[in-house]
């Protein structure tokens, strides 16, 4: 209960005390002199500029969150020859990485004392679903109590990037299948599709959640001090992990690279979607129907 209470009070300060970003438009507006309108009538200089200054509509965050989930999702499809080689240089720095499994293993599993078990049991819950969902919810009831956008925005972009990624690291648990530390197989042994949890240990799914909250919040605020305790707090997630035996390292390095390319992807979304509904063009029109009676007989006429 402790922790719970600290991750709240922690996160929860932080997203008062963010500053929300300054929009481009609001520069624009400031530097506008009205003295550089038409000096027509005083009635059409008042009516251009109440037209400059009225903000575009902001796209409901139910629909950026819901399209950004599913455009990181379907992101492969779009592909070019540069995130095939990411992909693929990922793919083979894993595979590198997991010739250190057993020796890092070994190192974290030497020496355990109650300070590190203290860090250990923080780790762990850092990595939680629920953690998520107190990091965002907290976050949003804050914007909404507070009516500050950029809180709310932070738990919108918080929501999608937690989805997207935990969908991914479920998936690949299951169809991987490789086995933890504590099953005693070594680190190459692989049984996909079985629902044991012993067998799956790549990726790490509490090194998903802990990086996407760093990535996050981390690009959020612009304190350095911060961004340090944002990181710090994913990074000891990573260690506990391991020290409880529970994964490989490659497990939690990868878990944190999905978490980062999914975080990337849903701000880059978010970004474009702000202000334009990307499934407007999707929307039904909607038809007017009228009737007609001639002497031939009734018409009807559908007007879009």
């Amino acid at each position: 209960m402790y922790f719970k209470r600290l991750i709240f009070i922690v996160l929860f300060v932080c997203g008062i005390g963010c500053y929300s970003q300054t929009d481009s438009l609001t520069f624009e507006r400031n530097s506008f002199e009205i003295d550089d309108l038409p000096k027509d009538s005083l009635t059409e200089t008042e009516v251009f500029a109440d037209s400059l200054y009225t903000m575009p509509k902001k796209t409901p965050d139910i629909i950026r969150i819901t399209d950004a989930f599913l455009y990181t999702l379907s992101s492969p499809v779009r592909w070019q020859k540069d995130d095939l080689l990411t992909f693929g240089a990922t793919l083979g720095g894993t595979a590198l990485l997991s010739l250190a499994d057993k020796p890092v293993n070994e190192f974290m599993n030497r020496d355990q004392g109650k300070f590190v078990n203290k860090l250990g049991d923080f780790g762990y819950r850092n990595g939680k679903p629920y953690a998520a969902v107190i990091v965002a919810g907290g976050f949003y009831a804050t914007g909404w109590i507070i009516n500050d956008e950029w809180t709310k925005e932070t738990a919108a972009i918080l929501t999608s990037a937690y989805a997207t990624s935990g969908v991914l690291q479920t998936a690949m648990k299951k169809i991987v299948g490789r086995a933890r530390p504590t099953e005693g197989f070594g680190n190459y042994e692989f049984r996909p599709f079985r629902n044991d949890p012993g067998f799956s240990s790549f990726p790490s799914g509490h090194s998903q959640i802990a990086f996407v909250t760093a990535f996050v919040l981390a690009e959020r605020v612009e304190q350095p001090w911060l961004k340090g305790l944002f990181y710090t707090g994913a990074a000891v997630t990573m260690a506990s992990r391991m020290y409880a035996n529970a994964h490989w390292v490659s497990d939690v390095a990868f878990g944190g690279i999905l978490a980062y390319f999914c975080t990337k992807t849903v701000i880059k979304r978010f970004e474009q979607t702000k202000y334009q509904n990307p499934w407007e063009k999707y929307q039904k029109k909607h038809i007017t129907w009228n009737f007609s009676v001639t002497g031939n007989g009734i018409g009807l006429i559908g007007t879009f």
